[in-house]
């Protein structure tokens, strides 16, 4: 099992870009995701996905001992400024294994549009 912190603050006129470390809690090494279907959406408080990505899509990466990810400004745009849920599914395609995770992410309303 891992554990994923809150999420900094991130404004909804900016890209939102991070690098997400699976490392397991009980052994301290990173997971081995080679064949792990990785995927991230983010829900408003009715549930309702606002954004959602994965690494069939392309929008997650796998690298380093993780995933890394980015939001560009035309898709934060979709979140008004409040509190969001962050899942993280982990799908292993050869044992049909399932991991789940979420995480608090605030969004503020503008920020920098230069």
């Amino acid at each position: 099992m891992i554990t994923i912190s809150p999420f900094e603050a991130t404004y909804n006129s900016e890209t939102w870009a991070d690098q997400i470390n699976v490392i397991d809690n009980d052994t301290g090494t990173a997971w081995d995701l080679t064949d792990i279907l990785i995927e991230m959406e983010v829900r408003d408080q009715r549930g309702c996905r606002r954004l959602y990505g994965s690494t069939a899509d392309g929008r997650l990466v796998v690298s380093g001992d993780g995933f890394e990810f980015d939001f560009p400004p035309e898709m934060m745009r979709n979140l008004c400024a409040g509190s969001y849920v962050v899942f993280i599914r982990l799908t292993d395609s050869a044992t049909s294994y399932v991991e789940v995770w979420s995480a608090a992410l605030p969004v503020l309303e503008g920020g920098y549009n230069g």
